[in-house]
């Protein structure tokens, strides 16, 4: 009779919980204006708080900190700004030109395709491949993220006051944190801070040699847009599997566009070797053990925070799945939920330690 009733209640509980998910979920795509910011602004201060705390244990005072940082962020989000506004308006203005480069280039495949009798409308391989929406969506995309910078403002007081509240963040949780009860839920979150900081430092590292690698080589090589390109690999970086492909189609199509199928091939090879090195040598190196996602969630992951918050939801998905599934695992009544978005199975056998909610006796 006590195992017939608590199978009810546990999926009373799951439902409860999925409702409460999808409520949080509609909540935060229509507050996305307002937590998208917010957001960003949290994951640029826990970028700073490694040299917070460097700086700290060297004796500089923490307003000095505080502000020594506070002026890089604001000299950052300027440069990153004007890198989008300069390029992406010059690149609008020119985009005529390149769109009757495209159009020459469907009329030679159109005549090479009749020249061996192979009848193709040109119009209908242009309608199909839709060549316009590649720089279209480039456009949107850095027209989206240049709408969040334009709340410089409120992002650099943000930091600011996380920052300061960081300072003496521990010492509160110690003097909370007095009875032997609260010691496991501490190490908990002090594990939880410690993951989601080291993932976002290290992608935040490979991610700025990816750019850097990028934009320097374009240039050397004579791409327009490189300090473009390079920003755009830089943020496409956080999103995994697909971000690489879409920083790297613009650059590729415009080096066809500009310089022909030298440029072209050149362009190619760029991407190619800094993906490889940066992908399969060094964040594996740098990382040591994988996100602790499967490739499933991982993927699912981008596309809800993609609607949830837009392109910058892109960048964050990550982070944000992290942070879903380590609270999963604070419970007993969901951590099958956490094993299931994980990437491996748990050591344990499922009825120690954990349990499906309606396999429980």
């Amino acid at each position: 009779m006590e195992s017939s009733e608590r199978v009810p209640g546990a999926a009373l509980r799951s439902l409860v919980a999925a409702a409460a998910l999808v409520i949080v979920i509609a909540g935060m795509r229509a507050a996305a204006d307002l937590i998208v910011p917010f957001l960003l602004a949290l994951s640029i201060a826990i970028i700073c708080l490694p040299p917070l705390a460097w700086m700290r244990a060297h004796r500089v005072p923490t307003g000095i900190a505080v502000a020594i940082l506070v002026v890089v962020i604001v000299a950052g989000l300027s440069g990153v700004a004007a890198i989008i506004g300069n390029s992406t308006s010059n690149f609008i203005r020119e985009l005529p030109h390149y769109q009757t480069r495209v159009q020459g280039l469907f009329d030679q495949l159109g005549a090479l395709a009749n020249h061996f009798g192979i009848q193709l409308s040109v119009p209908g391989l242009r309608q199909a491949l839709k060549p316009d929406a590649v720089f279209s969506l480039l456009g949107k995309f850095f027209t989206s993220f240049g709408a969040v910078l334009s709340n410089g403002l409120l992002i650099v007081i943000t930091v600011l006051f996380i920052l300061f509240e960081a300072s003496i963040l521990p010492r509160k949780i110690e003097t909370f944190v007095q009875s032997h009860q609260y010691h496991r839920s501490l190490e908990f979150f002090s594990n939880f801070v410690a993951s989601v900081r080291r993932y976002v430092i290290l992608k935040t590292a490979t991610s700025l040699l990816t750019g850097i690698s990028i934009g320097l080589i374009l240039w050397l090589i004579g791409l327009r847009y490189a300090l473009l390109w390079g920003l755009l690999a830089f943020l496409l970086n956080f999103v995994p599997y697909i971000g690489a492909v879409i920083a790297a189609i613009p650059a590729i199509l415009l080096a066809y566009l500009q310089g022909g199928w030298v440029l072209f091939g050149e362009t190619i090879a760029v991407y190619t070797v800094v993906y490889t090195i940066i992908g399969n040598f060094i964040e594996p190196a740098w990382y040591g053990q994988s996100l602790g996602l499967s490739t499933l969630m991982v993927f699912v992951s981008l596309i809800l925070w993609a609607w949830v918050l837009g392109p910058v939801g892109m960048l964050l998905s990550i982070p944000l799945t992290m942070i879903i599934k380590m609270a999963l695992e604070a419970h007993p009544d969901t951590r099958w939920i956490a094993v299931l978005i994980g990437s491996t199975p748990p050591s344990d056998h499922p009825r120690r330690g954990w349990s499906l909610p309606w396999r429980r006796q």
